[in-house]
């Protein structure tokens, strides 16, 4: 049995196969040339126990022939990549007139300033310039709409996955994919043009090519040429996220960290330089189009207390109460007492692993700062609405990572104090392994099964709009219409819901197909005879700021139409449903 301990961080090789190989395509289990020393004076060990530098590679990084290991690893990455690609598809959500939907319009007149939202929206240009991009290509429809934050879905995963295999092993990497991809903090995010999730998934990438650098991956560092592009695409990562979230910059001390003693002075200047870029780009950018250069700072520090709240529930409260808000949401989702031991497992891990210490320091970079902009320092005047579960997704990765992580080693440790396994050290860490992903899929199904299945409560909300659960009552309009789009010429709704008819008057790919009058409905404004009326959400809390409005105009709850209104589309459970006016 060989315990791990803060000075000897080491793991085990996790493939049953002989050697299953990075993403890089050099070996986990010590087939580099960098590590071959190491594993011969250590059989069934990987080399670079802690997210350490090993020694230089190559000057030239010869091209490798098609290994069993290699294609192992081709297929699990393309295993995963296919998993996500499928969820996401299956369990798409339509557009959400609220964020969501502030996002994607200010992407069609960028660059501009407009009103219908608070500034800050309108700066997170790394947002909104890839949904531009989406709506040149794919028209202002669907699928401009779900491509990037699939995208950024994609790339979250995928590099929980490679930071998992570069610091541990390819069953830690897979396991907290896993969990990543199913986790109920991420999960409806997935397809939702929101920052949070793609500012987390730039993160996490630029730290996969950091440890990358820091471990002389040849992929990442066998040349000077290599190397430079390493860092340069580091800058290009953290500048981006910058843009898409400016509170992502709390994690940047991370790269500085893994990359101190290892990375000559001079050469930092290549991550520098993508970074002044976007600062001097974006100071231009904003002094045109906002007549402010510093707008994103000030609109930064005016967060949260330049307009009334949606709601107070954040306010005046004690300092416990803002503390305690991570473990409180980990605690409301069905894998919560899951993700309350893997807050403990994060703190105990790093006790006796520096690459959990690692995972666990990049957490509290987070955690801190925004629990105190959140309430802690002010609790008058909170920056931030910290109940917002995506506010914290940031932090996921370094959690889910050291869960895997930490339920590896205990496992390991645990196969090899049995006889069998003792002196085969490869094939105990493999049962490890296997152990390990069997362990993960249980919160992961816990929380699918709940998103299957509730469909009450604020939960419940979110997962009656997946397609899966039969949430495509949006795109059984757009059949309706499109087979109707003749007899139908003005089209009325209440100012929230009909920002959503807009995406749904084009096809899923390309320009509009029906060309009648979308009008708002309010108390000055009523329809004429001949014209048609669509409700979205006036029975469920599916859509609650649309319920409220049109229980506001309409009267009554439940809402009652007016008796000279005939009802010409209905979706399941009455989420869409359009009125032709008599």
């Amino acid at each position: 049995m060989n315990p791990v301990t803060p000075d000897d961080d080491r793991t085990s090789a996790a493939d049953a196969s002989a050697a299953v190989t990075t993403k890089a395509g050099t070996t986990e289990a010590g087939t580099t040339k960098a590590g071959n020393e190491a594993e011969a004076a250590r059989p069934g060990t990987e080399t670079d126990a802690a997210p350490d530098m090993a020694s230089p590679p190559r000057a030239r990084d010869r091209a490798r022939p098609l290994t069993p290991g290699l294609v192992a690893s081709l297929l699990v990455d393309g295993a995963i990549a296919a998993v996500v690609a499928v969820v996401c598809v299956l369990y798409r959500v339509p557009p959400y007139p609220s964020d969501q939907l502030n996002y994607f319009d200010a992407a069609t007149t960028f660059p501009s300033d407009p009103t219908y939202a608070a500034v800050h929206q309108f700066l997170r240009i790394g947002l909104i310039v890839p949904l531009r991009l989406a709506q040149e290509v794919f028209g202002y429809s669907q699928t401009a709409y779900l491509i990037v934050p699939v995208l950024a879905a994609l790339l979250l995963v995928m590099s929980v996955h490679a930071l998992g295999t570069l610091l541990f092993n390819r069953f830690v990497g897979v396991a907290a994919a896993l969990l990543t991809l199913f986790s109920s903090l991420v999960f409806p995010d997935l397809t939702q043009p929101l920052p949070d999730l793609m500012a987390t998934a730039l993160l996490t990438a630029a730290l996969v090519l950091t440890v990358a650098l820091r471990q002389n991956r040849p992929w990442a560092a066998a040349t000077r040429r290599r190397r430079i592009t390493t860092l340069l695409a580091v800058g290009v990562l953290l500048g981006w996220s910058y843009l898409t979230r400016e509170y992502i910059v709390f994690c940047w001390p991370l790269v500085p960290l893994l990359l101190a003693r290892r990375v000559r002075v001079r050469q930092w200047l290549w991550i520098a330089l993508p970074l002044a870029v976007v600062a001097v780009g974006e100071t231009a950018l904003n002094a045109v189009v906002f007549h402010d250069p510093l707008v994103r700072l000030r609109a930064a520090a005016e967060h949260g207390s330049a307009q009334p709240p949606a709601s107070y529930d954040y306010i005046g409260r004690s300092p416990w109460w803002y503390l305690t808000r991570l473990p409180t949401i980990l605690f409301t989702t069905p894998e919560g007492m899951f993700l309350k031991a893997a807050v403990a497992g994060i703190v105990v891990g790093a006790l006796f692993s520096r690459r959990i210490f690692f995972l666990l320091v990049w957490a509290l970079l987070f955690y801190v700062p925004l629990v105190m902009l959140g309430g802690l320092i002010d609790p008058e005047a909170p920056r931030l609405r910290i109940p917002k579960e995506r506010y914290w997704l940031p932090l996921v990765p370094a959690l889910l990572l050291a869960a895997a992580a930490g339920l590896w080693l205990l496992l390991d440790n645990r196969a090899r104090a049995v006889p069998f396994l003792r002196d085969r050290t490869r094939l105990a860490a493999a049962v490890a392994g296997v152990a390990t992903l069997v362990v993960a899929a249980a919160p992961a199904g816990l929380a699918q099964h709940a998103r299957v299945r509730d469909m009450s409560g604020p939960p419940g909300q979110v997962n009656q709009t997946y397609a899966a659960n039969g949430g495509t009552q949006w795109e059984m309009f757009r059949s309706w219409l499109d087979a109707h789009q003749g007899d139908v010429h003005t089209i009325w709704a209440d100012r929230r819901s009909i920002r959503t008819v807009g995406v749904f008057t084009h096809p899923p790919i390309g320009g509009a197909f029906w060309h009648g009058r979308l009008r708002v409905l309010s108390a000055g404004a009523r329809p004429a005879a001949g014209d048609h009326v669509l409700l979205y959400s006036a029975y469920s809390d599916v859509c609650w700021f649309c319920r409220r409005n049109e229980e506001r105009l309409l009267g009554g709850r439940p809402l009652r139409p007016p008796a000279n209104w005939h009802r010409v589309f209905g979706s399941r459970n009455r989420i869409v449903e359009v009125y032709q006016v008599r």
